[in-house]
């Protein structure tokens, strides 16, 4: 089975909440069949810009994206971690 990632991408001039929508829609993913974590992001490089980032074990379920935001979806193709510290 695959593991998939998938982004939602807002924008402050979509509605100054727009960070808390999505905060509020990551809060209730965690119940989601295949559900493996997910992260917020916000860039000071990118002022306005926020992402949700989840991945999924398998299909990513449909996920209720805020008018005007704009979502893709990723296979992993390779994943590399850090070695373990001694």
């Amino acid at each position: 089975m695959s593991i998939r990632v998938h982004y939602i991408e807002g924008r402050r001039e979509q509605g100054d909440d727009i960070q808390a929508q999505l905060s509020d829609l990551m809060a209730r993913l965690g119940h989601r069949d295949g559900f493996l974590g997910a992260e917020l992001l916000v860039s000071p490089e990118q002022p306005g810009l926020c992402l949700l980032e989840s991945r999924w074990m398998g299909e990513v379920p449909a996920l209720r994206v805020p008018p005007g935001c704009k979502s893709w979806s990723f296979e992993v193709a390779e994943i590399w971690q850090a070695s373990p510290q001694a």
